[in-house]
């Protein structure tokens, strides 16, 4: 993702709640993970 692209993501889990630190780790899942991972939970 491009900084911009965070920034507005960032934008909208804080107003729907979110607090930093799950923001962050979401951040960290999107950017590490390979889209053709499969978690099933």
């Amino acid at each position: 993702m491009t900084g911009k692209e965070i920034i507005n993501l960032i934008r909208k889990l804080r107003e729907k709640g979110m607090n930093s630190d799950e923001i962050l780790d979401i951040i960290e899942y999107i950017e590490t993970h390979d889209p053709k991972e499969n978690d099933s939970k």
